[in-house]
């Protein structure tokens, strides 16, 4: 009895908030180098153990770089009775790009991993991999001059989106690098952007960097951050830019807000708009920076007027060059966009049902796959696991991530009005773009699209009322989101390979 009271005694001097843990947290590690080793280590083994292109569209964003070194901006168009998987009737026009076969081969293999549909709407049962077999494809050879016409799904992304990652694959393409290795290298891309991103995010609030640390390093987001798509940059820019405005906001040093810093708070919001346009809303975050750092009314106005001009003449130029674009090609589950935007105003009640049906019909799944939503959405983590780490987090605003200040009322209803707009402006989109399921369902929406506006959602829970704990909750959180990528990484390997 005595030898576990020790133990006892001993594990709560470590986790305590006046342990020796947190005694050398405090004064050595910041949040920010705990994000960086916990992210860099994780994010390495999952790019490597992940499957060649096994993630949400990865072997589509991989076309679209491949499109930009061939001085490629926009896609090409085929016409033909299949797109290589289905047979029509009649023949479609699709978005098409010009891609080594090689290349090809290792996304038409790898599709045998995934549930899909033939032309009978017949659903195969996932295969997995075989060690051989994905030791071969490491051996295959670029040959970019053997190429094909393959059809893909994502042509509307603007280089912007993939900038590191077209450099580095067109320096990849001309030492004909394999392309098993441009794939692990251009993940590697994603993944140091990411780091970058976040770890600046994380280093210049004043306020909640345990939060950003704690969201920062949830599976699904160093999932995302070790593949090629585009999440991990919205992500990323997103963080940032809430932890810029909580910079301007709460930093002692910023006793008025210049030029300069408005520069650097519109750059950071039109270049997430230009990535994904659903995020503008962000920018009302504007609203909870000090009228006193501010010279006068006037120029406080103009600071805000001008980034959102900027941000909505882009949105409103982006969406009409990509229904002119998109005039006439074929569109997976989709229907005809202008007479769905028309909808929209003719049929108010019925959008407005359709999108409140949409939330709460599947609001559980939602929370569930913005911890929990890999592969194909086909491999999951325990539900238990998901809502305790959900838990934790909250417990860590409501008992450890103390701060001298808070988030009034005002402050928080401006976070739920940001995040409901989000939601609103995406189920709005997928809406325009997607058929409608047999129940008025809005199709096409991810539990992942909610991720960079997380920190509005968990500060919603901070209050000074409750006193801090003793045991060092962030700490806990930490070792808790590593237990739980251990889970993950095994799950993802049982999932996709034959050991």
């Amino acid at each position: 009895m005595t030898k576990t009271k020790n133990i006892f005694n001993t594990v709560q001097e470590l986790f305590s908030s006046n342990g020796i843990l947190c005694h050398y947290l405090k004064n050595y590690i910041t949040p920010e180098k705990i994000f960086l080793f916990f992210c860099l280590f994780w994010g390495i083994i999952l790019a490597f153990i992940n499957p060649l292109f096994q993630s949400f569209d990865e072997p589509e964003h991989f076309y679209k770089i491949y499109g930009f070194t061939n001085g490629t901006m926009n896609f090409k168009k085929i016409t033909s009775y299949t797109d290589g998987t289905l047979l029509f009737k009649e023949p479609k026009t699709f978005s098409a790009q010009i891609i080594p076969v090689s290349i090809v081969q290792i996304s038409v293999e790898n599709k045998k991993l995934n549930a899909y549909f033939d032309e009978n709407k017949t659903v195969y049962k996932p295969e997995k991999l075989k060690i051989k077999d994905a030791i071969r494809q490491y051996k295959m050879e670029l040959n970019k001059n053997f190429r094909t016409i393959v059809v893909h799904v994502i042509p509307s992304y603007t280089i912007a989106s993939y900038l590191p990652h077209t450099i580095m694959l067109t320096v990849l393409k001309y030492l004909d690098t394999k392309p098993a290795y441009m794939i692990f290298i251009l993940r590697l891309c994603s993944l140091f952007l990411y780091i970058t991103l976040v770890y600046n995010a994380i280093k210049i609030t004043p306020v909640k960097k345990y939060l950003f640390l704690l969201l920062s390093i949830t599976p699904l987001s160093v999932y995302l951050s070790s593949t090629i798509n585009t999440d991990h940059l919205v992500i990323g820019l997103a963080f940032l830019f809430i932890a810029y405005t909580l910079k301007l906001k709460y930093d002692e040093n910023i006793k008025n807000i210049t030029p300069k810093n408005i520069i650097f708070f519109t750059l950071l919001i039109l270049w997430l708009c230009i990535c994904k346009f659903t995020y503008l809303p962000l920018i009302l975050l504007f609203f909870i920076l000090p009228h006193e750092k501010f010279k006068n009314k006037k120029y406080q106005s103009l600071c805000f007027v001008i980034p959102f001009i900027i941000c909505t003449v882009w949105i409103a130029l982006y969406l009409s060059y990509n229904l002119h674009i998109f005039k006439g090609v074929f569109t997976y589950f989709s229907k005809d966009t202008s007479i769905a935007i028309k909808s929209i105003f003719t049929a108010p009640l019925s959008y407005i049902t359709s999108i409140v049906k949409t939330i709460i019909a599947n609001q559980a799944e939602y929370t569930k796959r913005i911890f929990s939503d890999f592969g194909s959405s086909d491999t999951q983590i325990s539900s238990g696991i998901i809502y305790s780490f959900i838990t934790l987090i909250i417990l860590n605003i409501l008992f450890a991530d103390k701060q001298k200040t808070t988030f009034n009322l005002k402050e928080k209803l401006i976070f739920v009005f940001i995040i409901l707009s989000v939601l609103t402006m995406t189920l709005t989109a997928n809406y325009i773009i997607f058929i409608l399921s047999p129940e008025g369902l809005i199709e096409g929406f991810k539990g992942r699209y909610l991720i960079p506006v997380l920190p509005l959602f968990f500060m919603l829970f901070d209050n000074n009322k409750l006193k801090p704990i003793k045991i060092n909750l962030p700490l806990f959180t930490v070792l808790y989101a590593f237990f739980f990528l251990i889970v993950f990484s095994v799950c993802l390997i049982n999932r996709y390979y034959i050991i």
